[in-house]
């Protein structure tokens, strides 16, 4: 607002003399001039109250504030859309008054404002948009301000709040050129409001950073901070400097920001994390570390850091490291991890650099230990999130083949034992067990207690914490059982606390080696869900009943092993990029099983890897293996021709043009052609073989086009018959299954037995107009007084967007309530998320009472003809839910 001072002594002495003379003159002067006194005061005491609620928005904001201090902090807080919800009674006020004031005091005359708080009152409708998260409105309230008041200050302040839109909308190539534009003023108008001066730095800045390109932000913080003197805003743009100054290494300046952030006296969590990214610029070339791990070790035994130990711990971690002292590192790490309750970045930060350590040992179970625990609490936007998934799964796999590996030949050891020697050692592990879980209740008590303390330069009670898993030992009984993952633990056991033998309370187990004394626990086998099976640790069958005592279990429990064995091979090969253990896998295969299914592929991949790892000898005896054993091989005749691969590549792009030709056929109803091409294909082609069965498939269809069902029907048999691995099967399975019963709209598929729900008669457009719909039980829910509930909601939240509420009958039990309108899926699916958390709207109901969604208005009067829930929520989970 830029009111200079003659205006306000106008406006002060204008009141004046109207008070004198509404006293003084007779009833009809008096009646006159009260209607000047109103037009004078109404138009600010509008704009006035209507500022004030913006400002408690402001403040609400701030109070509710949460900085994520793991990544570099924006200049602005802007709120989540949880926050931005939160705001809206502040805000819809603020919207309203000022819209009021626009409406009854504008005085426009030739395309000129002659009132002066209508730019203002335009200025706070834009600012109100903004902090609601409606950048799209606040853009346009701020461009109509440029436009139209072109004559006034208010457009350069219009034109900063324009380009924290653009940021926030992430089009930052407007954001630029819009800024330019205010450079440029800045230069020729040395007059520009302070406000503009003060804040063209700091947006600038945040577009940088918004963008993740830190360095050229660091010279408009610097301006920012020398320009704006407000001790909060002061602060926090030194710390965002130390920040992006810590991590392009320039670890002394860093400290030196970070140390005035501590003596600005800001809030205790900006104190804290200053003081640990302090600790964290220590560089072990110049300063010794001795004093900083004295104060990060205060920090611990300080009770008003007690949910912050997680954070201190990974700075100790980050010292150790530097101090080239990995064990140490490791074990903070873990205490980190274990730590961390309610920070998932930091808890997610400590994991993924654990797994990082132990990946680059190579320990991969423990690697994929901690990668499994990172995903859990990963978020999407991290650096590298896809990298890591992908990591994450290829370890998964490979410590599932191991584990099958070390399970199998742990049954296999006990089936060669007699029944007595097998009962002797199932006892001495029970016994084992028994220790082990005293062992551990003793460590759970002591970290609760000595959390803080370091003993003899290790944290208290970590030594001997997450051993690797027992290599060619025992299955059972491992204190890194960990390693399993944690997700697939979830899927098997539900939720547990994160530490040391955590599968204790529900495993089979047996032992490292017969010959030793050490045994090492793991957790239970999957089982079939037909069968009972033991899972009391403390009871001989638990470890007894899947012994592989007959021929037929031998064969199964070996061919196990084999597939493993086979599938870590590649998996070291492709995934991991370590030849080595490849060779090894591949080579344990071959000595362990020398007739197995796989040895000509086992051959190839020994002779592709040695020729990698340039051992000539071991490349060349693979090669001869190859073409004395396989000669009418493709691999014997690729290593004999070299040309040969480009024939088999020929061939098969014949099949290919063959393929696509066929389906252009089909699509342009050509289905005799479809039919001959398709039998060309089957009977003189044998690769590629996942074209083989969509020629049967496409065959099939054109037969039921021209043909009678019943060709379509037996056409179908056949191929669900030859060809059952095929991704076609379950297509034509479910075509089988409406052929035989119409009026069944669930595909069942062969494969899974699950029932496939039919979701196409819904479509999808994010640009609909949507509607918020509860579908909820009549006999148990008022409805009036839900809907009365959800009103009331709507006036606090949604106060301008006019929302209506409409209730009826969707069956005998259940009525529907609809809201809306809404202009598009994002919009309703946000009202969506808001309304069900409201706890006044759903107070004294069930859960099971409720349903909710969103639905577009053309979906909607398809649901309610279709009155399958199951069906549309679906469809729901599918395009909206998952979509988030």
């Amino acid at each position: 607002m830029y009111l200079k001072t003659k205006y306000k002594i106008f406006h002060l002495l204008a009141i004046f003399i109207a008070l004198i003379f509404l006293f003084s003159c007779s009833t009809k002067k008096n009646t006159f001039l009260r209607r000047v006194y109103h037009n004078i005061t109404g138009h600010y005491n509008t704009y006035w109250n209507g500022n004030e609620s913006f400002k408690e928005g402001v403040d609400e904001l701030e109070n509710s504030r949460v900085d994520n201090y793991n990544k570099i902090l924006p200049v602005f807080y802007c709120g989540t859309k949880e926050n931005a919800q939160s705001l809206n009674p502040y805000m819809d006020r603020a919207i309203e008054k000022a819209s009021i004031n626009i409406q009854r005091h504008s005085m426009d005359f030739n395309r000129k404002e002659y009132c002066k708080w209508i730019d203002d009152s335009f200025m706070l409708i834009g600012k109100a948009y903004f902090y609601k998260h409606e950048y799209n409105k606040a853009r346009r309230t701020f461009e109509f301000i440029i436009n139209e008041y072109s004559y006034n200050d208010i457009k350069y302040e219009a034109m900063i709040w324009l380009a924290r839109s653009y940021n926030q909308l992430e089009k930052f190539k407007k954001t630029q050129s819009l800024l330019d534009i205010v450079r440029n003023e800045m230069d020729k108008n040395k007059n520009i409001p302070k406000y503009v001066t003060k804040y063209f730095p700091l947006v600038y800045a945040n577009y940088y950073i918004l963008q993740e390109n830190y360095s050229p932000a660091k010279d408009y913080l610097l301006k920012g901070i020398y320009l704006n003197q407000k001790k909060h805003l002061g602060t926090r743009l030194r710390f965002i400097l130390a920040q992006i100054l810590q991590q392009e290494d320039e670890l002394y300046r860093a400290s030196e920001y970070y140390t005035e952030v501590i003596k600005r006296n800001p809030t205790y969590d900006m104190v804290f994390n200053a003081g640990i990214n302090l600790a964290k610029c220590y560089d072990a070339r110049y300063t010794d570390s001795k004093d900083i791990i004295k104060k990060l070790e205060k920090m611990l035994s300080e009770d008003k850091n007690k949910n912050f130990l997680d954070q201190i711990y990974y700075a100790l971690a980050e010292i150790s490291l530097k101090d080239n002292n990995d064990t140490l590192a490791i074990n903070y790490l873990k205490l980190s991890v274990a730590t961390s309750i309610s920070n998932d970045f930091q808890k997610a930060t400590s994991s993924l650099k654990l797994a990082e350590i132990y990946f680059s040992q190579p320990n991969y179970e423990l690697a994929q230990a901690y990668y499994d625990t990172t995903m859990q609490v990963l978020p999407e936007d991290y650096p590298d999130y896809e990298k890591i998934k992908a990591k994450t799964a290829t370890l998964s796999l490979l410590v599932d083949n191991l584990m099958i590996i070390q399970y199998e030949d742990s049954m296999q050891m006990l089936a060669n034992m007699t029944e007595e020697e097998r009962i002797a050692v199932v006892d001495k592990l029970i016994e084992k067990i028994k220790e082990e879980e005293e062992r551990q209740k003793e460590l759970d008590l002591q970290m609760e207690q000595n959390t803080g303390m370091i003993n003899q330069g290790r944290p208290t009670g970590m030594n001997n914490m997450m051993s690797p898993i027992g290599r060619g030992g025992w299955y059972f009984y491992n204190p890194s059982t960990l390693s399993f993952g944690f997700s697939d633990f979830v899927k098997k056991w539900g939720k547990r606390k994160l530490e040391d033998n955590w599968r204790l309370s529900n495993k089979q187990a047996i032992i490292t080696e017969f010959g030793d004394d050490e045994i090492i626990a793991g957790d239970s086998i999957t089982s079939d869900s037909t069968i009972t099976f033991s899972t009391d640790p403390h009871k001989r069958e638990t470890y007894l009943q899947n012994i592989p005592l007959t021929e037929e279990q031998l064969i199964a429990s070996n061919t196990n092993i084999k597939d493993a064995y086979y599938q870590l091979g590649f998996i070291y090969k492709d995934k991991l990029d370590n030849y080595i253990k490849s060779v090894e896998a591949f080579e344990i295969l071959l000595n362990r099983f020398p007739k197995n299914d796989f040895l000509l592929q086992t051959y190839y991949q020994l002779y592709k890897l040695y020729s990698i790892l340039e051992n000539q000898e071991r490349t060349e005896h693979y090669k001869n293996l190859i073409i004395t054993e396989f000669p009418e091989s493709d691999y014997a005749k690729l290593l004999l021709d070299p040309d040969y691969y480009k024939e088999l590549e020929a061939k098969k792009n014949i099949v290919i043009n063959l393929y696509e030709e066929t389906y252009r056929a089909y699509l342009n109803g050509q289905y005799d052609l479809v039919i001959t091409n398709s039998d060309n294909a089957i009977l003189t082609y044998k690769e590629p073989k996942e074209l083989l069965p969509k020629f049967e498939f496409l065959k099939a269809i054109s037969i039921g086009k021209i043909e009678s069902v019943d060709s379509l029907e037996t056409a179908l048999e056949e191929l669900v018959v030859d060809y059952s691995e095929s991704d076609v099967e379950p297509i034509a399975q479910n075509i089988l299954d409406y052929l035989i019963n119409p009026s069944d709209t669930t595909g069942v598929s062969k494969e899974s037995g699950e029932d496939l729900i039919d979701i196409s008669i819904y479509n999808y457009k994010e640009s609909d107009n949507h509607l918020f719909t509860l579908v909820i039980d009549d006999s148990k829910v008022n409805v009036n007084a839900l809907k009365i509930k959800i009103s009331d909601f709507n006036s606090k939240f949604y106060k301008l967007d006019n929302l209506t509420i409409n209730s009826l009958m969707l069956d005998n039990d259940r009525q529907i309530i609809t809201v809306g309108n809404f202009k598009n899926a994002e919009k309703a699916y946000i009202y969506y998320t808001t309304i069900l958390k409201n706890q006044y709207v759903f107070s004294g109901l069930s859960e099971e009472d409720y349903l909710g969604f969103a639905i577009s208005l053309d979906n909607y009067p398809i649901f309610y003809k279709d009155k399958d829930v199951d069906r549309y929520m679906k469809f729901f989970e599918i395009k909206y839910v998952q979509q988030e």
